[in-house]
C-alpha cells in the first residue's frame, strides 16, 4: 500500500499541469515541512540510516518517476552509490518502497502523470537510500568501505 497521501489533488486524473508550480508557502521555515518557494520543495536523503542527510529542490508538479530518478542523480554523484555488480538500491519514504510503489502502479494501469509529488510530500520530509549487495543484505558506506547494516 502506498504512503498515505497528505492532501488529495484538486485536478482532473491524467491531465498534467502545463506548467511549473510557483507557489509561495512558508510552511514551518526555509528546508522544513510545509516550506514551499517557487513551487521548490527540499527532500532529504538519509542514506541507509547513517551519515550525512544531504537534499535537494523538487517542483511539486514533478511525478514520482522524477523523485526517483533525481534522489538516484544525487546519490551517483557521492561515494555512498553501488557501483558493484549485482548491488541494488531502494528508496523508502514512510516505510515504503518508492520504486515498488512505482511498480504497484504501473501494474494497475495509472498513467505515471496521474500522481505527482504533492501528492505524497509536504516540503521537508526525508527519503531513505538504502543499498543491498548481490545477496540482498543491506550494505553500509562509513567512509573507510562498505559493510553490513548493524543490527
Amino acid at each position: 500500500m502506498p504512503p498515505q497521501r497528505i492532501h488529495r489533488a484538486q485536478r482532473v486524473r491524467g491531465v498534467v499541469p502545463l506548467n511549473r508550480s510557483e507557489r509561495h508557502v512558508k510552511g514551518a521555515g526555509w528546508h522544513k515541512r510545509g516550506y514551499c518557494a517557487e513551487g521548490e520543495m527540499w527532500i532529504n536523503i538519509k542514506e541507509g540510516g547513517y551519515g550525512e542527510v544531504p537534499g535537494f529542490d523538487i517542483n511539486e508538479n514533478a511525478t514520482p518517476v522524477e523523485l526517483v530518478n533525481d534522489v538516484a542523480s544525487v546519490q551517483r554523484r557521492m561515494e555512498y552509490y553501488p557501483e558493484r555488480p549485482g548491488w541494488t538500491f531502494d528508496i523508502f519514504f514512510r516505510r515504503k518502497s518508492l520504486i515498488e510503489m512505482l511498480d504497484e502502479f504501473r501494474e494497475e494501469g495509472r498513467a505515471e502523470e496521474d500522481d505527482l509529488v504533492r501528492d505524497f510530500f509536504d516540503g521537508g520530509e526525508t527519503v531513505y537510500f538504502k543499498v543491498y549487495d548481490s545477496q540482498g543484505r543491506e550494505r553500509v558506506y562509513s567512509g573507510l568501505g562498505w559493510g553490513y547494516h548493524g543490527r
